[in-house]
């Protein structure tokens, strides 16, 4: 399966106050646009490789709660809990070879669906988003699948500035995720993916012992729930945590429930 990791989906309260803590720290940090039949709103922070942080928030709850996207309804669902990093996203180029994938693999597909904002000018970007029937709740959920509307090399065209920030190209380096079952969390991805039990890697650091694979050219480490030691008030089976490297000095925050790891 091609596929490359897209963006993180971080959940908040208020998704401008979140940029603007980004933009504080010296990101270029952006106002996104309006999802106008689905309630909700978004800022971005861009990297290199077309890599984004989303910061996504309700601008219409109760629309947002009638909606039938399927992460619509899953941050709505997760909203019970409060602010946190939510979704993650890997990019495709063609959505309907990874539906044949996802099936093969003997999962089911659910999608494609279209989506699209307005920008600030008034122009509207759009993209197919394609996700997979969980049957399990022990596990991390499976990520989801999107195709833009224009190719790589004119999205990097036209974000070019935004990926440049303060303190020059810094990028999303890898994903944690709280799992309620390690190995059985792993084993979904590495059989989605294609990933040999090779490429496992066991590793720790100060927030616990950690199982490490790569994934759509990102590491992606699953921290076992129960060991985990950053005493933060932490979700079952999501992303907790986000590593960006490139960083002038290195820093970990917290912010809107989601830790923020910034190393040189």
């Amino acid at each position: 399966m091609q596929v490359t990791f897209d963006h993180l989906v971080h959940l908040t309260a208020s998704p401008r106050e979140a940029k603007a803590a980004f933009a504080q720290m010296g990101f270029h940090a952006v106002q996104g646009g309006i999802h106008h039949d689905w309630g909700t709103y978004n800022c971005l922070c861009y990297f290199r490789d077309l890599r984004y942080i989303e910061w996504i928030g309700f601008m219409d709850l109760n629309k947002a709660k009638k909606s039938d996207n399927r992460l619509i309804q899953q941050i709505v669902t997760d909203s019970a809990q409060g602010a946190g990093f939510s979704q993650i996203a890997f990019r495709t180029n063609d959505i309907h070879a990874t539906m044949n994938h996802i099936s093969e693999k003997g999962l089911t597909p659910i999608g494609p669906f279209a989506g699209n904002r307005q920008r600030e000018d008034g122009t509207v970007l759009s993209w197919s988003m394609l996700f997979i029937r969980d049957e399990s709740h022990r596990t991390y959920r499976y990520p989801f699948f999107i195709q833009w509307g224009q190719q790589d090399s004119i999205r990097k065209q036209e974000m070019k500035q935004l990926m440049q920030h303060h303190h020059g190209q810094p990028t999303l380096s890898y994903i944690g995720i709280q799992a309620d079952h390690l190995d059985e969390s792993v084993q979904k991805y590495c059989h989605l993916f294609d990933i040999p039990s090779s490429l496992v890697r066991y590793h720790a650091d100060r927030f616990g012992s950690y199982a490490e694979i790569p994934a759509g050219h990102i590491k992606m480490r699953f921290y076992e729930s129960a060991k985990l030691s950053s005493g933060r008030a932490l979700y079952i089976n999501r992303p907790f945590l986000c590593g960006i490297t490139g960083m002038p000095q290195n820093q970990t925050i917290l912010l809107e429930q989601a830790i923020y790891d910034f190393s040189v």
